[in-house]
């Protein structure tokens, strides 16, 4: 009965504007969940039945082509598209907290799975896991690369090595930064030109041997007879250092700037030998000597001078540090996680992992805020933020928050529910044809 047609048609888009209020449905449950991208959906036409294919034009021009006559069934959904535009990004107090800003996903394992998803509520747990707080999902990211003793690599520059494999990131909650033995130290200040032959005076400087531990070095400046000279000798923790007097004398020029020498090398091995009993304190194998500068070729007046006035010279700086214990965690635009230590020192103690598919809108939902790849998502691509993904970038102690817009929300709520009513009454007025055609044979 072709009636059956518009009731088909009517049950048809009912159910999809059912569909169409279950996903706006779920939009605004969401509107506040962390990282939440929210979706919308296509509507499509069945397939429509075709009463006549139509016909062209009569060759004599006399009858003009017909089109054709074709009856549609309804409705259905076409497609459920995922939205991944930004969402706002709000400050939390959480240091561990992170949010993305530009394309791209965190990167974790769940339950042996690799998921990615948009929510960055991030945290250490007990075992120095970094994980995602609401499953415990182990957030992917490089590590401090570590040699066979399991001590952490440094380059050159003395920065942790990162090492370049994708695993689960782990920090030691004992972790602590390594000491720096001190390799360059420097004095200034002011040598009195009026001082009398004999005259001593003596500098410090707290420098820090290989193992950490804080040694006095004492440089010992003595105003000899000859113009403008003084002796140089020294001694770390009380101790002579006996290569010191082959440095010295040091020479003023007639200005009051310092003209030899600029600046000295002490060797480890002989720092070590001051110290005595085998001591091994700083490092002679690399080795590790210390080079003390008392002025600058580009700026003299800011190393030692002899000018008339009071003595004033001191250590100014050095490089060494001691160890120290972890205090606070910080993570910067590249996704490097950074330790903040009570030695003053600051660490790269990983990297966040992030990860680009070629078509996110194919990923597959898993819950829990996470995605999952699809066979139409195409395969990851992994990288780190600014640096191999220039456009991404992320923000510490901040969030991402639902990019659901609740104005949008309840509009295509009203138009979903007009047109649910539309296609109700177009069953209620085709049930109304079938009672009236019932009620011919009376």
């Amino acid at each position: 009965m072709p009636l059956i047609r518009s009731l088909t048609s009517g049950a048809s888009s009912l159910r999809t504007h059912q569909r169409k209020m279950e996903i706006i449905s779920n939009n605004i449950a969401n509107v506040s969940t962390v990282g939440f991208k929210g979706a919308s959906v296509t509507f499509s036409d069945q397939f429509s039945q075709s009463i006549n294919f139509g016909s062209q034009p009569n060759r004599t021009g006399l009858i003009g082509g017909r089109n054709p006559f074709q009856i549609g069934l309804g409705v259905q959904v076409g497609s459920i598209r995922q939205d991944f535009s930004q969402g706002s990004i709000n400050s939390t107090t959480s240091t561990t907290d992170v949010a993305l800003q530009g394309d791209g996903f965190f990167s974790l394992r769940y339950n042996g799975q690799d998921v990615v998803s948009r929510a960055g509520s991030f945290a250490f747990d007990s075992n120095g896991n970094f994980i995602d707080t609401a499953t415990g999902a182990f957030v992917q990211g490089y590590n401090m690369r570590t040699d066979a003793n399991g001590k952490v690599i440094r380059d050159d520059i003395g920065e942790n090595v990162l090492d370049r494999v994708s695993t689960n990131l782990k920090l030691s909650p004992s972790f602590k930064s390594g000491p720096r033995q001190t390799q360059n130290v420097s004095f200034v200040g002011n040598l009195d030109i009026r001082a009398a032959t004999g005259d001593v005076r003596t500098a410090s400087i707290q420098i820090i041997d290989n193992q950490g531990t804080s040694r006095l070095l004492d440089l010992t400046f003595t105003k000899t007879a000859t113009p403008g000279e003084y002796g140089l000798t020294g001694s770390i923790s009380g101790f002579d250092i006996a290569s010191l007097p082959g440095f010295g004398p040091i020479q003023f020029n007639a200005d009051g700037t310092l003209g030899t020498p600029l600046n000295f090398s002490v060797p480890a091995a002989d720092l070590n030998t001051a110290l005595g009993a085998g001591s091994t304190a700083f490092d002679a194998v690399t080795p590790k000597d210390v080079t003390i500068t008392l002025s600058s070729l580009t700026d003299a007046q800011s190393g030692l001078t002899q000018f008339a006035g009071a003595t004033t010279v001191t250590g100014r700086e050095q490089d060494g540090y001691p160890n120290g214990n972890l205090a606070r965690v910080q993570i910067d635009p590249t996704g490097k996680i950074l330790g903040s230590f009570d030695n003053g020192q600051t660490e790269i103690l990983g990297q966040l992992v992030i990860t680009k598919f070629p078509n996110s809108s194919g990923l597959v939902k898993n819950g829990n805020n996470f995605f999952a790849a699809s066979p139409n998502s195409g395969a990851p691509t992994l990288g780190t933020a600014l640096e191999i993904f220039p456009s991404t970038s992320v923000i510490g102690s901040a969030l991402e928050e639902s990019n659901v817009d609740l104005t949008e929300q309840f509009t295509e709520m009203i138009s979903t529910q007009r047109a649910f009513e539309a296609a109700a009454r177009t069953i209620t007025v085709s049930d109304q044809f079938l009672q009236e055609i019932n009620q011919l044979k009376r």
